[in-house]
């Protein structure tokens, strides 16, 4: 990605003088941008299989794009993070290698590498970054509002008997077909939720319509985007991006408010359980959620419940396992051997203590939060990226990864940063 950076003369050199504007992208600027929300939205289903290991389109993007900035010069390395990173894969490797055991798998960790070496380098802070970081946000907000007006049309054409429009999952030839098992029905109810169709399920369209929702708010407030995004949000009929967007508001941005965090997070319990009570029709879709979580076999618990029991067979092996992990890619693998009789999900919270332990978790958790509190990005949109990373299983999916990376792209001045230190930025 290139830059174009006006340059002023002082005045007596026969130039004349011109205050500093802002940065701005080039053609091959906004090409890079754009090609990378786009494989993110529209082409992450589409790999290349190299035996079982699928490569998205999106994770050749991502490696293409940081590659660039390598060699151009345009990023320099955080060292903070730098030195997080190598610790982190050098206790990993280390694991690795005193494990025998064919729950392991060297390319989850080869994955994990790939994708999270990138967040130690960012772009060098220079006049005017704050006009690419706009630029990159308002791309995204435009093919986020595209993807929730394909997930509109879809629940309604889908639900009517269109099938073909479920998932482009099922219309792509197996050659370029990424792998995965997807979930797009609502279950007990017979309704077809909207993925947009170009996403991998429901889930990933409310992500994305609830983080375009937080930007576009804190940006232009358009309000026909709004409503676009928010009726392509309901159409999702997942608590993902609901749960990610109240986290966002609500997650205190500094020391001082976490008092009023804990009052506001009460505040909104005690309306919800009004609400419950009150019985309105056609809000049952939602509050009957609530009993998953102590029923197995069902999203809330395998999402929230067996994670934790998960966990706790991990902690049983002994310290070793504890604090460095079991290893990479044995957190599905072994599931199997532990016959457990419900359906287990992956929160990133789960994964990395099972398979790189609580050292390994601390570790890869503070490369995140090093990225995202020292960037442009809005302390708001920061705890909303924190609490989807955290809570869904996303740690090792190169559309969600490269799309904070993107994000977080322009650090933040550092003038602010020193004038906010009681700030979690």
């Amino acid at each position: 990605m290139t830059f174009e950076i006006p340059i002023g003369a002082p005045s007596g050199t026969g130039r004349r003088w011109a205050a500093p504007s802002d940065t701005e992208l080039t053609a091959t600027g906004k090409f890079a941008v754009w090609a990378s929300i786009v494989s993110m939205l529209f082409l992450t289903q589409i790999a290349l299989n190299i035996g079982e290991f699928p490569v998205s389109s999106d994770l050749i993007c991502y490696a293409f794009f940081t590659l660039y900035l390598l060699v151009s010069g345009y990023v320099s390395p955080s060292i903070p993070s730098l030195l997080l990173f190598l610790v982190a894969a050098a206790l990993a490797f280390f694991r690795m290698l005193l494990i025998d055991s064919a729950t392991v798998s060297w390319s989850s960790l080869l994955l994990l590498v790939a994708l999270y070496a990138p967040f130690s380098f960012r772009l060098k802070e220079r006049q005017g970054l704050q006009a690419v970081q706009k630029y990159v946000q308002y791309a995204f907000v435009t093919a986020a509002t595209i993807i929730a007006l394909v997930g509109v049309a879809q629940i309604i054409l889908v639900n009517a008997g269109v099938t073909i429009l479920t998932n482009i999952h099922f219309v792509l030839p197996q050659a370029i077909r990424s792998a995965g098992v997807y979930q797009y029905s609502r279950e007990g109810e017979g309704i077809v939720k909207a993925n947009g169709f170009f996403l991998r399920e429901p889930s990933s369209l409310s992500i994305v319509a609830a983080l375009a929702i937080m930007i576009e708010y804190y940006t232009r407030r358009r309000l026909r985007i709004l409503v676009i995004l928010t009726a392509g949000l309901v159409c999702a009929f997942s608590g993902s991006g609901l749960l990610a967007l109240v986290a966002g508001f609500l997650l205190p941005r500094s020391i001082g408010r976490i008092p009023l965090f804990f009052g506001a997070a009460l505040g909104l319990i005690l309306i919800l359980f009004v609400i419950y009570t009150m019985q309105i029709p056609g809000l049952d879709i939602w509050f009957d959620r609530l009993s998953e979580f102590t029923t197995p076999n069902t999203s809330g618990y395998a999402r929230f419940v067996a994670p934790v029991e998960m966990v706790q067979h991990s902690f049983d092996d002994g310290a070793f396992s504890t604090w460095l992990g079991k290893g990479a890619g044995s957190y599905f693998r072994e599931t199997n051997l532990l016959h457990v009789k419900y359906e287990v999900n992956d929160p990133t919270w789960a994964k990395l203590i099972y398979e790189y332990g609580l050292c390994g978790f601390a570790l890869i958790s503070s490369i995140l939060v090093i990225r995202l509190y020292s960037s442009r990005l809005r302390v708001e949109t920061c705890n909303y990226f924190l609490f989807i990373w955290m809570i869904s299983g996303v740690v090792l999916k190169p559309d969600f990864t490269l799309l904070i990376w993107l994000l977080t792209l322009i650090p933040k001045p550092q003038h602010q940063a020193n004038t906010k230190t009681r700030n979690f930025r």
